[in-house]
């Protein structure tokens, strides 16, 4: 399957990759997920990197897959990488949650939403997510430190002592740090917060969601909404955010959504 796409993925010609040692909980959900995919590939990446042209892989945030991905990606292999999404998801947000398991966020050949699209408010206002206003004038920074799977999956050796180091040289600002397991809530760091900064952490969506400005790597969904460059630190943006926020709600589904193909539809 080459760049070109068919107006609807048939969901008989796709592979879950399943990595091994997940918690019961994720062995669930992959179980659940594969049960409605053509194939499953439990943790084998050599087999996954066999699959014919016509079958499309769909992976996570498995570090094994790295140098797989990075294959497809110099020869135009598409791929579909799904994970938690960007609002009524499960687990590590501190925005409201999703019922009934939640939504997930599907791409083709990315990471996250690297395209804002001209899309209906329909499916943003059923997520009934509040967005706060655009503030300014903060005193410190936030930065949400990668976690060492996700740091392994993307190659982030010492990110975040680097990313410290880099805004030092541009700010004098105090700068606070959080990890994905902090107990501490999101709103409550961003609260006075000049700027958040991460990688790739859904925090920043959460944050532009927040009202509070963000720094990402071009690879964030946040990074369409936010800057990429630390040497502007101190002049943040403050875009208007209701395309993304649409562009957000069709990258996401949940799990009936893929079953009643909703998500074969709408994926891009």
């Amino acid at each position: 399957m080459g760049e070109s796409q068919l107006a609807v993925i048939d969901p008989r010609k796709t592979c879950l990759y399943i990595p091994n040692g997940l918690s019961r909980f994720k062995q669930s959900l992959f179980d659940r997920i594969g049960s409605k995919l053509g194939k499953i590939v439990r943790g084998k990446a050599p087999e996954l990197g066999s699959l014919p042209d016509d079958i499309l892989p769909i992976v996570g945030c498995s570090p094994e897959l790295t140098g797989l991905i990075a294959k497809w990606r110099e020869t135009n292999r598409t791929f579909c990488y799904w994970d938690r999404g960007y609002a009524r998801r499960v687990f590590a947000t501190w925005l409201p949650r999703g019922d009934a398991g939640g939504y997930y966020r599907w791409h083709l050949n990315s990471f996250q939403l690297q395209k804002i699209r001209d899309l209906p408010c329909d499916r943003w206002k059923a997520l009934k997510t509040e967005v706060t206003p655009w503030r300014g004038g903060g005193n410190h920074i936030v930065v949400a430190m990668p976690t060492a799977t996700y740091s392994r999956f993307h190659g982030l050796e010492n990110w975040t002592e680097k990313t410290i180091a880099e805004l030092k040289k541009h700010t004098d600002r105090k700068i606070i740090t959080r990890d994905k397991e902090d107990k501490r809530p999101l709103q409550e760091d961003l609260r006075g917060a000049h700027a958040l900064v991460a990688h790739g952490s859904i925090a920043a969506v959460e944050s532009v969601i927040c009202g509070c400005p963000v720094y990402v790597a071009p690879d964030s969904a946040a990074s369409l909404v936010g800057q990429t460059d630390l040497s502007k630190i101190e002049t943040p943006i403050h875009p208007d955010r209701e395309p993304w926020l649409r562009s957000l709600s069709y990258s996401q589904f949940s799990e009936s959504e893929l079953i009643d193909g909703t998500l074969w539809r709408e994926i891009t």
